[in-house]
C-alpha cells in the first residue's frame, strides 16, 4: 500500500514547468510515470534516521524525546498524512539532514520517509517562489514544489549542476545532495577525453543540440551532453564560446571565451 501511494503521488504532485507566469506557469503532469522519475528508497549523505518517541502535543507542535539532551518538534501541518493518527506515548521516526535539521518523519516503517531521485537545476531557484526546475535524465523539465527546509541548498544550486533531490511523502523536496559543478561534471561523464575545441557565436539550442556561427556565413550545429543543455539554454544570442567535442562530435564541455 505504501508503494501505491507513492506512485500515484506522482501523478497529482509532480508538475510540468511552462513559462507562464507564478500560479498559472503549472499544469497536472499526466505522461510522467514512476519509472521515468526513478525514485529509491533511501537517504542522502549526511543525513540520518533518529527515532524519539512523542510526549505531547501543543497546536500544531508535537513534542518528541529522542534520547538527545533537547527533546525535537514536529510540525503537524507539514507531517501531512503522517502525522493522522500520533498520539502521546507513540513512536516516530525522523529524519535530520547533514546541518540536523528535520526534513521528514514517519510512524515506523522498514522504509526511510523519503525517496531520492537525480536530475539537474534546470532554471535558477527563485526561493520567493518555493518551486525548482529539475530536467530529469530523460531531458523532461519537471516542476517541484520546496519546503523551507531545503530552499537555501537549492539555492545554492548552478543552472546545469546535477544533485540528488530527497522528496518526502507528498514529493514536495525537503533536502538537496550536490554531485558537482557542471563543468566538472562534463569530464566525468564522458570517458572520452577532449578532441578538439571550436570557438563560435552562441545562436540557439534545441533537440539536444547546439547552434553555433563559426563565421558570418557558416553556422554549425553540435549534439549536446543532456547535463550541460540547462546552462548552455541561459546563453545570450552573439555570445562566444569555446566547446569541446569529443571523438564523435559531441558537445562535453563549454566555457564562455574571454572578451578580446
Amino acid at each position: 500500500m505504501r508503494q501505491m501511494g507513492w506512485c500515484a503521488l506522482v501523478g497529482a504532485i509532480v508538475m510540468v514547468v511552462s513559462g507562464a507566469g507564478c500560479g498559472s506557469s503549472a499544469k497536472l503532469m499526466s505522461g510522467l510515470s514512476i519509472e521515468e522519475l526513478k525514485p529509491v528508497p533511501g537517504i542522502l549523505p549526511g543525513a540520518r534516521l533518529i527515532r524519539g518517541t512523542i510526549s505531547s502535543f501543543s497546536g500544531d507542535r508535537v513534542e518528541v524525546q529522542t534520547g538527545e539532551r533537547a527533546p525535537r518538534y514536529l510540525s503537524l501541518e507539514a507531517g501531512g498524512d503522517e502525522a493522522r493518527g500520533l498520539q502521546p506515548g507513540g513512536a516516530v521516526e525522523i529524519m535530520v539532514n547533514d546541518r540536523d535539521e528535520i526534513v521528514a518523519y514517519q510512524r515506523p516503517d522498514d522504509q526511510p520517509p523519503t525517496k531520492i531521485f537525480r536530475g539537474s537545476l534546470g532554471r535558477p531557484f527563485n526561493p520567493e517562489k518555493e518551486r525548482v526546475t529539475i530536467r530529469l535524465d530523460t531531458g523532461r523539465d519537471v516542476g517541484f514544489y520546496a519546503r523551507t527546509v531545503a530552499m537555501e541548498k537549492l539555492a545554492a544550486l548552478e543552472v546545469g549542476e546535477t544533485a540528488d533531490f530527497a522528496v518526502d511523502r507528498a514529493y514536495l523536496l525537503v533536502d538537496v545532495f550536490s554531485l558537482g559543478k557542471p563543468r566538472e561534471l562534463a569530464f566525468e561523464s564522458s570517458p572520452r577525453a577532449p578532441q578538439r575545441r571550436l570557438e563560435g557565436a552562441f545562436v540557439t539550442i534545441g533537440d539536444g543540440r547546439m547552434r553555433l556561427r563559426m563565421k558570418i556565413d557558416d553556422i554549425q550545429s553540435f549534439p549536446v551532453l543532456p547535463l550541460l543543455q540547462p546552462g548552455i539554454e541561459q546563453l545570450n544570442p552573439n555570445e562566444v564560446v569555446a566547446v569541446y567535442l569529443d571523438a564523435q562530435g559531441q558537445v562535453i564541455d563549454m566555457v564562455k571565451a574571454p572578451r578580446r
